[in-house]
This record gives C-alpha cells, sequence and structure tokens, in this order.
C-alpha cells in the first residue's frame, strides 16, 4: 500500500512538467518530423512525400556547405569557451589578487546581454571605416581590414564575439565546482610531492569532469544552433561561407517558402546535437552518473 502511495505521489509530482515536456519540447519535436514528410504549404494542401525532402537537401551543394560551416563553427567555439572560462576560474579561485571582483564582475557580464546587442556591438567593431578592430589592423599595415567581408576571416571572428559573450557564464560554473572541491584533497596531493600541473592533471580535471561535460554539451548545443549572431553580423556572407545550417534552414522556410525541407534540416540538426552529446558522455564516460 506504501509503495502505491509514494508512486502516486511521485506521478502527481513529475505531471505539471510532463505537461510542460510533451506540450512545448517533445510536441513540437514530434510535429517538425511529420512537417519534414510533407511538401508543407500552409495556405494550400499539405502532400506527404516521405523522405524526398531530407533526400533533396542532402542532394544540395549549399546543406553540405552549411553543415561543413556548422562543423567549424562548433570546433572553433567548443575549445575557446573552454579554455577562456576554465583558465578565467582557476586564476581566480587560486590567485588572489586586488579586484578579482570587478574583473570577475566584468568578464561576465557580456553574458547579461542579448545576441542583437553583441551582434551590433562586434558588427560595429569590425565596420571597416569606423571599426577599433579594423583601425588596428590598418596601423598593422593590413590593406584590406573589412574582416567581416573577408571568407577567411568571418567565422573566426564570430567565433570569437562568442567566446567574449558567453565564457562568463561558464566560468561561473566551473568556479562552482572548483568550490566544491574538498582542500584536503590539494592538501594530500601537496604532501605527496605533486606540482600544480600535475595536481592539475591528477586531482583538478578528474574532479570536474560532470562539470566539463556540462559546459561541453551546453557549448556544443548552442554552437550547433547558433543563428542570431551569424545572421546579424554577417547575414550568412560573404557568399555562404558563414552560413550555419540553422541560417540555412530558416532561408528554406522563410526565404524559398520550402516549409518542409527547412523542417527535414531542424531534424537533421536535433540528431546531430544529439549525437554530440552521446559521443561526449561516452569520453567522460559518466554513464553511471547519469543513472
Amino acid at each position: 500500500m506504501g509503495k502505491r502511495r509514494d508512486l502516486r505521489d511521485g506521478l502527481l509530482f513529475i505531471f505539471p512538467y510532463a505537461v510542460i515536456w510533451l506540450l512545448f519540447l517533445f510536441g513540437p519535436l514530434v510535429f517538425g518530423f511529420i512537417m519534414s514528410l510533407h511538401k508543407w504549404d500552409p495556405l494550400r494542401e499539405n502532400v506527404f512525400v516521405g523522405f524526398k525532402n531530407y533526400i533533396e537537401i542532402f542532394q544540395t551543394a549549399r546543406f553540405w556547405n552549411s553543415f561543413g560551416v556548422t562543423w567549424k563553427f562548433v570546433a572553433m567555439t567548443i575549445p575557446g569557451i573552454v579554455i577562456v572560462a576554465l583558465g578565467t576560474a582557476l586564476i581566480l579561485h587560486f590567485i588572489s589578487f586586488k579586484g578579482s571582483s570587478l574583473f570577475e564582475s566584468v568578464f561576465f557580464f557580456p553574458y547579461l546581454l542579448n545576441v542583437s546587442i553583441v551582434s551590433i556591438i562586434w558588427a560595429l567593431l569590425n565596420d571597416p571605416d569606423i571599426g577599433i578592430i579594423s583601425k588596428a589592423l590598418k596601423a598593422l599595415g593590413m590593406k584590406n581590414p573589412a574582416i567581416l567581408a573577408n571568407k577567411g576571416f568571418v567565422l573566426p571572428m564570430i567565433a570569437i564575439a562568442t567566446v567574449w559573450w558567453l565564457a562568463g557564464y561558464r566560468m561561473i560554473v566551473f568556479r562552482a565546482a572548483l568550490s566544491s572541491i574538498p582542500q584536503d584533497i590539494y592538501d594530500a596531493a601537496k604532501i605527496d610531492g605533486s606540482g600544480p600541473v600535475r595536481t592539475f592533471f591528477a586531482v583538478t580535471l578528474p574532479l570536474l569532469k560532470p562539470t566539463m561535460l556540462f559546459t561541453l554539451v551546453l557549448t556544443a548545443v548552442g554552437g550547433m544552433r547558433t543563428f542570431g549572431q551569424v545572421i546579424l553580423m554577417t547575414s550568412g556572407g560573404p557568399g555562404t561561407s558563414s552560413e550555419v545550417l540553422a541560417l540555412y534552414m530558416y532561408r528554406q522556410g522563410f526565404e524559398f517558402l520550402n516549409f518542409g525541407k527547412a523542417a527535414a534540416v531542424g531534424f537533421v540538426l536535433f540528431l546531430l546535437i544529439f549525437l554530440l552529446s552521446i559521443i561526449f558522455v561516452k569520453i567522460f564516460k559518466l554513464e553511471g552518473d547519469l543513472r
């Protein structure tokens, strides 16, 4: 009788969240997959085409270009954000200096800005006429400092802007994790003759595995879904050199009115994010911790 009551109480506690999850997360996912199997026209009759939309996007060079651009962007932002955030957290945790609280606040501040403000700031910084970055590059002898109009530099610059924007929050997460590590462990490592570098790799980094997994998954999901800073800073240009999958999906739906193909791209993007998350879990071998 007691087990039944516990089960009932448990179901009552999770019921509100389950309803919200079904309505706003699982429901749209299923609806998007159904849409991807149709030639979807909100003004006319929808025609079931099976996996034709998937076949067509896989045969489109622009899709594969966006696919490659997305992975390049993720490969730039994940190491950048993690290294900057973890490095800053380690400095603030282990080194006491005057003004550390102010430095932490300033470093975290960009995360409070929305994507529109961040994109406008970095677009102005890179403006070839008035931008500080452009003027600095011109002073160093660069003939064409229009970085956002350069196919080779545009994606790294967007990645730098993204690191500046998001690293502060990850730094706070790492700081909280570092604060949870008992000082006794560090004292024992010091007694054993472990230096700072060895202590970091033998003690600190292993104990940060759950936090590292959270940070990597969060950053990877954000990187794969990147849209705002790309469309506001470059609109995917020059050409399609910075057109990520999310922007390609948006254009399929709202510029070319191919809503079925847009849904197919969205579902492919969902599968990529899901697989990348699973890969990170396997790499960090936290399956048991997550059960």
